[in-house]
C-alpha cells in the first residue's frame, strides 16, 4: 500500500534564522519540507540556489513541485552596508521567484511572502494595514517597494504578504538587539551599550511567528497584506528588568548616542484584527520572559 500523499511546502533562504524554525514546524505538521539555501549543503531536501536566478529558481521548483513556497530569503539586517544589495536580493530577487512560479505546468494553492513592519517607518501607536507606508531605511523602503512589485502578480497567482513585527529566539544572529543583551547576560558583562531604552515595542517569540506563517498559509485568503502582531509592546527596560530577574545579575547600561535615533517614536505596535480575522487568535502562549530564558539556557 502507498504512503499517503504528503503536501509540499518549499521555503526559500530555509537555512536562515526564521528558515530552520519554519521548517521544523512544518515537518511536525506532517508537510514534506524543502527549500533553498545560498551556502553549500548536503541535505537532501536542500538545494543550492541563488535567488537572482530566475533559471535556478525555476529548475529546483520544477523538480520539488512544491503545493506551497514561503518566501524567506532576503537581506534582513536594517544596518546592512551593501545599499544596492538590499535592494537587488529583497525586490529582484522576489520577482525572480514569481516568474519561475508562473513558468510552472500547475497552480500553486499558496504562496506567502515575508515582507516586514519597517515599511510603516517611524509611526506612533497602534499601526494597521490600510495606513500609507512610510519607511525610513533603505531596508524597510526594499520591501516596500518589493510588496508593490508584486500586487500585479495578485491577478495569476494566490499570494498572501505578510508584514512581522519584530521577533527572536534562539539562534538569531548577535548583532540584533536582544541576542545582543542576552549575550551580554551570558558572558557576565558589567555594562551594555544601548540606545533609547524607554521606547516601546514589539519583541514577539519566533515560534509565534512560523505558526501564524503556517496558518496563514493555508487559509483561503490571498491578494491581501497581513500583520504578524502580537499587539504587545515593551520597553527594552523591560527586558533588561527580565533578564536581570532570570539571571541574578545586573548590568550597566550606558546611553551610547549614536544607537539613539532622532525623533524616535515612544509606542510602535501592530493591531492584530486583520490576521486574527483570518487565523483566529495564535498570541496566547507566547511571553517574551519564556523566550529570554531559552535563549539565556541555549
Amino acid at each position: 500500500m502507498e504512503a499517503p500523499f504528503k503536501e509540499k511546502v518549499f521555503i526559500t533562504g530555509i537555512n536562515g534564522f526564521t528558515g530552520k524554525y519554519l521548517e521544523k514546524h512544518l515537518t511536525g505538521k506532517g508537510f514534506q519540507v524543502y527549500g533553498s539555501t545560498l551556502d553549500e549543503t548536503n541535505v537532501s531536501n536542500h538545494f543550492k540556489c541563488d535567488i537572482l536566478s530566475e533559471n535556478a529558481l525555476f529548475d529546483v521548483l520544477n523538480k520539488v513541485k512544491p503545493n506551497y513556497v514561503i518566501h524567506l530569503a532576503a537581506i534582513s539586517f536594517v544596518a546592512s552596508k551593501n545599499q544596492e544589495n538590499i535592494y537587488t536580493v529583497n525586490v529582484f530577487g522576489t520577482i525572480n521567484l514569481l516568474n519561475a512560479i508562473e513558468k510552472l505546468d500547475y497552480s500553486l494553492n499558496k504562496i506567502l511572502i515575508a515582507s516586514s513592519a519597517t515599511v510603516y517607518g517611524n509611526v506612533e501607536g497602534e499601526l494597521n494595514e490600510t495606513m500609507c507606508p512610510r519607511p525610513v531605511n533603505h531596508y524597510g523602503n526594499s520591501k516596500l517597494v518589493m510588496e508593490n512589485m508584486i500586487k500585479p502578480y495578485f491577478d495569476t497567482l494566490n499570494i498572501i504578504i505578510s508584514r512581522p513585527f519584530n521577533y527572536t529566539g534562539v539562534g538569531q544572529e548577535p548583532h540584533f538587539l536582544v541576542p545582543k543583551i542576552v549575550s551580554h547576560y551570558k558572558l557576565g558583562k558589567e555594562k551594555i551599550e544601548l540606545g533609547n531604552i524607554d521606547v516601546l515595542r514589539e519583541f514577539n517569540d519566533v515560534n509565534f511567528v512560523v505558526k501564524t506563517y503556517t496558518e496563514l498559509m493555508l487559509s483561503n485568503t490571498c491578494s491581501e497584506i497581513v500583520n504578524v502582531c502580537s499587539g504587545n509592546a515593551i520597553s527594552i527596560n523591560t527586558i533588561l528588568s527580565a533578564m536581570s530577574n532570570i539571571t541574578g545579575n545586573t548590568i550597566k547600561i550606558e546611553i551610547n548616542p549614536k544607537f539613539v535615533r532622532p525623533n524616535e517614536i515612544k509606542i510602535l505596535k501592530g493591531c492584530t484584527k486583520k490576521m486574527t480575522n483570518i487565523i483566529g487568535d495564535v498570541t496566547d502562549n507566547f511571553k517574551i520572559e519564556d523566550t529570554l530564558k531559552k535563549m539565556y539556557q541555549s
